[in-house]
């Protein structure tokens, strides 16, 4: 993902994965990735502040900027530096009863030159009118049959139903090998579906 400025909502900015991605204010994205990766296989014998402490020991700041907040209020759509490619990371707010900043940033962030996710557990939980119909991109991982039928109804995947049911299964046999379907509605119908993309 190409980006100047990473801003991160979430309840639990603590996570590992977060404070890796803060390490991009001083490391490359190629750099953070690597670091990631020797976290991953060796978890059991260091401590993720560590190593990034180490790593970025005596390093210059990058000019990616990175931000954690547990206020989804601090987030206002009219202070992005427009100027900057602004990613947006929305995780796993869906409980929230009140999804005005997700709407806005979803609904007029592209005149800000922001792009943004909304990672959630519930494809049905996200505000359908304003969030869903304004993605131009699905990550999709495993489905009970229910979900996966109703999102076959919900979206136009550009493909005869039961050979887009037989590719997610395919995909989501082996979790830890690309285990997932990218949807992109910005494609032609035939190739709105993409598996293996790593």
């Amino acid at each position: 993902l190409d980006f100047d400025s990473l801003f991160i909502f979430t309840t639990t900015p603590e996570q590992s994965y977060y404070q890796f991605l803060k390490a991009l204010e001083y490391l490359s994205k190629k750099d953070v990735q690597d670091i990631f990766q020797y976290y991953e296989e060796n978890e059991e014998e260091v401590e993720i502040k560590d190593i990034i402490d180490n790593y970025i020991e005596a390093k210059n700041p990058t000019d990616i900027k990175v931000f954690l907040m547990k206020n989804v209020n601090d987030l206002d759509l009219s202070n992005i530096d427009s100027n900057r490619k602004n990613l947006i990371l929305f995780d796993d707010c869906v409980a929230q009863r009140n999804q005005a900043v997700q709407q806005e940033f979803f609904t007029k962030g592209r005149h800000h030159n922001c792009h943004c996710i909304y990672q959630s557990q519930s494809f049905y939980g996200m505000d359908s009118m304003l969030i869903r119909k304004n993605a131009n991109c699905f990550l999709f991982f495993e489905f009970n049959d229910k979900d996966l039928s109703q999102i076959i109804q919900s979206i136009n995947h550009g493909m005869d139903r039961d050979r887009f049911k037989k590719v997610c299964k395919t995909q989501w046999k082996n979790p830890d090998d690309h285990g997932y379907i990218f949807f992109n509605t910005r494609k032609p119908a035939g190739e709105r579906v993409m598996t293996d993309i790593c």
